[in-house]
C-alpha cells in the first residue's frame, strides 16, 4: 500500500463515521420529535438514545432544530468551492459581460450545485421524514426558510468573491437570487413522488427556461415606471 493509500484509508473511515454519527442524531432527532413533538423531550434525551456526549451533539448542530432539519444545513463542498472561487481569477482568460460577471458564471453555479447534492445525498425518504415531523411542528418551517435565505446570502457573497465585485453589487445579489428560485423549484420537483428524472437534469432545465423566458423579450433603455406606455 502507498503512503498515500495508507493517508487517505484512515481519513475515509473518519468521515464514514462521522456522516454515520451524523445521520444517527438527525433519525433520532426526528423520530422524538414525530412521538413527543419539539419541547417534548431534551438534547440529553436524545443523546442518551444515539448513545453520544452533548458535547458530541453540539459537533455537529448548534440546536435541536437544525439536528431535526439535518442535511438541508450542510457546508459547500470544500473541493468543489475552491474550483468555483478560482474558475475566473486573473489567468483563467475567462471572458466577462457588461455588468462585470464572468461568462462562465452560470455553468459554475450549476456544477457547485449539483457538488452539493451528489455530497449531501438527500433520499426521498430523508424529506418524507421531514414533512412529517415539519406538519407536526410547523414552526420548524421557518427554520427552514432561514437556511433557504441564509444560503442565498452564501451563494451572493461566493459569486463577489468569485467575480471580484462588492458584496453588495445588484448583480451579484440578483444572480444569487434567480440562480436560488431555480434551485429550489428544482428540489421541490425531485423530491415530488411522481418524479423520475435526476436532480442534475431538472436544475439544467430549470436554468435554460429563465434563460430564454427573458432572452427574446427586451425592454427598453429609457423604460420608467411612471409614464410607461
Amino acid at each position: 500500500m502507498t503512503e498515500s493509500a495508507k493517508h487517505c484509508q484512515p481519513q475515509g473511515l473518519r468521515a464514514r463515521k462521522r456522516e454515520a454519527t451524523r445521520s444517527a442524531i438527525t433519525a433520532a432527532a426526528r423520530r422524538l420529535t414525530s412521538q413527543n413533538g419539539l419541547n417534548g423531550f431534551t438534547i440529553e434525551q436524545l443523546c442518551e438514545q444515539v448513545g453520544v456526549s452533548r458535547r458530541t451533539f453540539f459537533n455537529y448542530f448548534p440546536s435541536k432544530e437544525d439536528a431535526i432539519i439535518g442535511y438541508l444545513l450542510d457546508e459547500f463542498p470544500a473541493d468543489a468551492l475552491e474550483k468555483f472561487l478560482h474558475a475566473a481569477g486573473p489567468d483563467s482568460g475567462v471572458e466577462r459581460g457588461p455588468l462585470g460577471l464572468s461568462t462562465t458564471l452560470l455553468r459554475d453555479l450549476f456544477r457547485l450545485a449539483n457538488a452539493m447534492v451528489e455530497e449531501l445525498n438527500i433520499s426521498k425518504e430523508h424529506l418524507q421524514e421531514l414533512a412529517i415531523v415539519m406538519k407536526r411542528e410547523p414552526q420548524l418551517m421557518l427554520k427552514v426558510i432561514g437556511s433557504a435565505e441564509y444560503r442565498e446570502r452564501e451563494f451572493a457573497g461566493l459569486i463577489a468573491q468569485r467575480e471580484n465585485l462588492a458584496v453588495d453589487d445588484p448583480a451579484t445579489n440578483m444572480a444569487a437570487a434567480i440562480f436560488g428560485t431555480c434551485s429550489q423549484r428544482a428540489g421541490q420537483l425531485f423530491f415530488s413522488e411522481a418524479n423520475t428524472l435526476p436532480f442534475q437534469e431538472i436544475l439544467a432545465n430549470n436554468l435554460h427556461m429563465a434563460q430564454q423566458i427573458f432572452n427574446f423579450s427586451t425592454l427598453p433603455a429609457d423604460l420608467s415606471i411612471e409614464g410607461t406606455p
